[in-house]
């Protein structure tokens, strides 16, 4: 995968996920070993978070095209491998939260 061609965009617009009973099964324990990896690196790559666990979705039963699918964000993470969330240890971080909620009254 190093020398594929990089991505702009971790996931096709007019892509759509589902079971797809009739494609071609792939190795689940590679499946659930590229989810595991791309999960823990979705700490400080919100941008891959809702596509993974998109993917996520099918570990029990993978395809072909599941698997072309999280070969498409490993494509676009090699593209944008400067992009991502950094905390340093010794820096002042201060989160702020709003909300805009009136528990339904």
């Amino acid at each position: 995968m190093e020398n594929s061609k990089h991505l702009a965009t971790p996931m096709n617009t007019s892509c759509y996920l589902d079971k797809d009973e009739s494609g071609q099964p792939v190795d689940s324990k590679q499946y659930r070993g590229m989810i595991g990896s791309l999960l823990y690196l979705s700490a400080s790559r919100p941008d891959i978070m809702f596509r993974v666990c998109m993917c996520a979705r099918f570990q029990s039963d993978p395809k072909f095209s599941h698997l072309m699918a999280i070969k498409r964000i490993i494509r676009y993470l090699l593209g944008t491998v400067s992009l991502g969330l950094w905390h340093p240890k010794n820096s002042l971080c201060t989160l702020v939260g709003y909300s805009d909620s009136n528990f339904a009254g």
